[in-house]
């Protein structure tokens, strides 16, 4: 018989990409969303997903939500409520539109635990509770960042499962998202590669050196990663990438599919600050920052890489990535 996944977000990049490998592998999925009538919904059902209509705001809807459930993929949005609150916080500090996301994950985080662990102790079918998680940033950073809230709300969560609900914990394995690649084209005025109106040339802006070593991660490949957290045994704390190396091989790489040549500028966190103000602008820039200068937790021996897991793993490569992309598209827009 069939073992079964529940996927948060499941109309989303990642919890897409994780019904997408379960599914392919004779898994019974189901998909936990908000609107289980809206497009992304009804194209996920049409592949033979069950979804279920639940809020994470609304911790009720969460009851028996889990039950039969041999995996669970959680995860919570950060940036949905940072960006519907973010015209009005904004105005008040740089901080409140944070804070107040920061506050909405962490208490979205413990309703999907504390459900997770009642379904554990009342069937005890769950093998693996998956938590995409983040590191702690400030924590690694000794106080330095302080505005990288959507890693360290996550982290958050981890240290809530690990402290308050321990028989899942010892069920836990946690996966750590590195930086998108999908960035460098979502996000060309800040911290993707855009062009200069003025010279014509094409730059991506970075705080922290050109050489340090970020970790890179396709998000169509989520789906392999935590495959490979279910098969394995848990208790791992997986840094999920495609590659690690610096953006100044990123983008040459880029050029070289590409043909377009590219720069990329070492900027400040204050520069971010004033290109996206009212916070937005420090959250991205300190990430990017923190993780030149004390990186994701690989160095103190916290994380671990995929292919230390399974040296055959078979991954998405950058160059096949960016074979992938409609830069046709993209080269459009920059000059509109």
């Amino acid at each position: 018989m069939a073992k079964t996944i529940v996927i948060l977000g499941v109309t989303g990049t990642q919890g897409g990409s994780v019904a997408t490998e379960f599914l392919s592998k004779g898994w019974n999925v189901k998909g936990i969303t908000r609107n289980t009538t809206g497009a992304a919904a009804t194209a996920l059902a049409s592949q033979g997903i069950e979804l279920i209509s639940a809020d994470a705001d609304k911790p009720s809807s969460f009851t028996n939500v889990f039950s039969g459930a041999h995996v669970i993929f959680a995860m919570t949005n950060f940036w949905q409520p940072f960006f519907a609150s973010f015209a009005e916080l904004s105005k008040k500090s740089d901080r409140a539109t944070g804070e107040h996301s920061y506050a909405v994950e962490v208490a979205r985080g413990k309703t999907i635990v504390d459900a997770a662990a009642k379904a554990l102790e009342e069937e005890g079918t769950l093998e693996r509770f998956i938590w995409s998680s983040l590191p702690p940033m400030k924590k690694l950073s000794g106080g330095k960042y302080t505005y990288i809230y959507h890693f360290d709300a996550k982290a958050e969560v981890a240290d809530y499962i690990r402290e308050k609900q321990p028989k899942l914990w010892e069920r836990t394995s946690l996966l750590n998202m590195g930086f998108y690649t999908s960035n460098m084209i979502k996000y060309g005025g800040l911290m993707g590669v855009a062009k200069d109106k003025e010279t014509g040339r094409y730059m991506m802006k970075k705080p922290g050196k050109n050489t340090a070593v970020h970790p890179l991660v396709v998000t169509s490949d989520t789906g392999k990663f935590a495959e490979l957290l279910v098969r394995t045994a848990p208790g791992k704390n997986l840094l999920a990438c495609n590659s690690m190396t610096d953006y100044a091989s990123f983008i040459k790489l880029w050029s070289e599919v590409t043909g377009v040549p590219c720069e990329v500028i070492e900027v400040s966190v204050e520069d971010c600050d004033k290109a996206a103000p009212g916070g937005v602008g420090r959250e991205a820039g300190e990430s990017t920052a923190c993780s030149s200068e004390f990186g994701w937790g690989q160095r103190e021996g916290t994380l671990v890489l995929p292919w230390e897991i399974d040296p055959n793993l078979k991954l998405t490569s950058l160059r096949e990535y960016f074979e992938s992309e409609d830069w046709e598209a993209f080269f459009a827009k920059q000059d509109e």
